[in-house]
């Protein structure tokens, strides 16, 4: 059986660096973003960030031709892989 991708954009492999921020509280740190969409992305990091968490996202460019990752998203989930890391999936709500 098939499976069908109900996903209304394509994801997009990176496998690069992101800093993050969480917004109520300014703490900020690093992690692995896998892929990305139009709509959202999913991020390796080392902690647990609870769901409905506002953070700040920003992607380096290795292009000078295309402008780096600027965005505010929300946490829809937070899992726990078995090697400890999380992975956490989030939706973009604003590019800034």
């Amino acid at each position: 059986m098939l499976h069908e991708d109900k996903r209304r954009f394509m994801r997009m492999m990176v496998n690069t660096k992101a800093r993050l921020t969480i917004l109520e509280s300014g703490i900020t740190f690093e992690g692995k973003c896998h892929d990305l969409s139009a709509t959202g992305l999913s991020i390796e990091v080392t902690e647990p960030v609870e769901a409905n968490t506002l953070i700040e996202v920003h992607i380096n460019s290795t292009s000078a031709a295309i402008p780096p990752l600027n965005a505010h998203a929300n946490v829809v989930r937070c899992s726990q892989e078995q090697d400890g890391q999380y992975i956490l999936g989030l939706e973009i709500k604003q590019f800034n």
